[in-house]
């Protein structure tokens, strides 16, 4: 017992996970784990000078066990007079209405309520009970889908406020201490079950590593860990000053400099999509399509690879731009008659009649005036598409849009949007770029209209 209190003790000292006034928000689940972390802090409070109070999650997938549980954490913290913040939260809800596991569902919601009241009642650190099984466990889950350093360096000690302080505790560290102790806790009886993957590593897999290669696996694969931890801080140090570099997020792309992301070894490249991605787009990007990010640079430009939750990377001549993919109306075409406006990409278009030729036209791509008198019915708004010509104003003979767009130097991905403006079957305007001449202003014009993009 006293050695496991020493090795905790030492662990916290040196990762700095608390300071003292610190006011800290246990997570507290019932079981054995978050029991252990529990006594552990109220034993020590006085050492480290902390206050403690303990959060609960009823997830309400179990019923009764589920208000079982409930009930023992609050028996527990009234009895050592520990203030108890109690959430309920319908997890296979929430887990439906984000398709996603209830595994993952449940974590969010705990970490989300967590940081709720953590800023509600000023606590000051949130502490997990995650252990050192806990860890081989995710490095090993990792491992088996793909994953780079920071998958390999296992359950981060400490995440913005969340401190994990037994994480090199072994399992059966803690189940000896609480037994020692005469400490009592809950047992999740849907740990037993297979179902969940990480309930298969741990129920099915380990058991075998023990028993057939090493018996202190858990201990190795923390240490390898723990040295891949101080790694990724290097690779970190790197990341963070060339995303300064060879990085730009303007509107609601990610550009990234071709000439400098070629000079990086294939693991430094991953790290810098990496972070770029999770930190201007708030999205998890996996392994797979970090590998495929790598293959776009030596790719021809205009190659172009679909990510997840709809990000989509082209390449360009001079960098990759990653940008979010919409079905926006764009895709089919939309009807608009003179005097009216529709909205397209969030911006308005307007065609309207003008009283007078105006004496001057504006210095402005998005507003052109057109000959009215050519005009017949409606107008049509479409997507340019492949065999497309035209007549660009102050041009003899016709040209493909597509050639057009390649003079103008417009990017794959903007290219792919670009809107012509129809009538009759016939292209008008290369919506922001150029008119067609067939629909110029000529002298003795009768009817004027403006085309405007706000």
């Amino acid at each position: 017992m006293k050695k496991t209190e020493e090795k905790l003790l030492k662990f916290i000292g040196e990762k700095k996970l608390i300071e003292k006034d610190d006011k800290i928000l246990v997570a507290l689940s019932g079981g054995p784990d978050s029991v252990f972390l529990f006594h552990f802090l109220l034993k020590f409070k006085k050492k480290f000078r902390i206050s403690i109070g303990a959060v609960h999650v009823n997830h309400r997938l179990r019923g009764e066990y589920a208000d079982a549980d409930e009930k023992f954490c609050i028996n527990l913290c009234e009895h050592y007079s520990v203030p108890l913040h109690l959430i309920s939260k319908d997890v296979k809800r929430f887990s439906k209405k984000n398709k996603i596991s209830l595994e993952e569902a449940g974590r969010d919601i705990r970490y989300r309520e967590f940081q709720i009241i953590a800023k509600k009642f000023n606590y000051s650190k949130i502490a997990t009970a995650h252990n050192c099984n806990d860890n081989s466990e995710t490095v090993l889950l990792n491992l088996v889908k793909g994953t780079g350093i920071s998958g390999l360096s296992g359950i981060p000690y400490k995440r913005g406020n969340i401190i994990r302080p037994v994480l090199p505790a072994i399992k059966d560290e803690i189940l000896s201490y609480l037994s020692e102790m005469k400490l009592q806790f809950r047992i999740d009886q849907s740990n037993y079950s297979n179902d969940y993957e990480r309930n298969f590593v741990r129920n099915e897999l380990f058991p075998l590593i023990k028993s057939r290669l090493n018996p202190a696996v858990d201990e190795k694969i923390f240490n390898a860990s723990e040295i891949l931890k101080r790694v990724k801080l290097q690779v970190d140090k790197v990341v963070n000053e060339e995303l300064k570099n060879i990085t730009k997020f303007e509107k609601n792309q990610l550009k990234v400099r071709l000439s400098s992301a070629k000079n990086f070894e294939e693991d430094i490249s991953r790290d810098i999509f990496k972070a770029a991605i999770e930190q201007n787009f708030k999205i998890f990007i996996n392994f797979h399509n970090l590998d495929d990010l790598n293959h776009l640079l030596q790719k021809v430009p205009g190659s172009r690879i679909h990510l997840q939750e709809n990000l989509e990377a082209v390449k360009e001549r001079k960098e990759i731009i990653i940008y979010k993919r919409t079905d926006e109306v764009e895709d089919k075409s939309l009807e608009i008659k003179p005097g009216n406006s529709v909205k397209i990409s969030g911006r308005k278009f307007s065609i309207n009649q003008c009283k007078n030729v105006p004496k001057k036209f504006p210095q402005n791509r998005n507003i052109e005036y057109i000959n009215g008198d050519t005009i017949k019915g409606n107008f049509e708004i479409r997507r340019w598409k492949k065999g497309d010509r035209f007549q660009p104003i102050g041009f003899k003979g016709t040209k493909k849009i597509s050639d057009f767009l390649a003079e103008q130097k417009i990017s794959s991905s903007v290219k792919k949007k670009q809107l012509l403006l129809t009538n009759d079957g016939k292209i008008v305007w290369v919506i922001g770029l150029r008119m067609d001449e067939r629909y110029k202003i000529v002298k003795n014009v009768q009817k004027v209209y403006e085309l405007c993009l706000k």
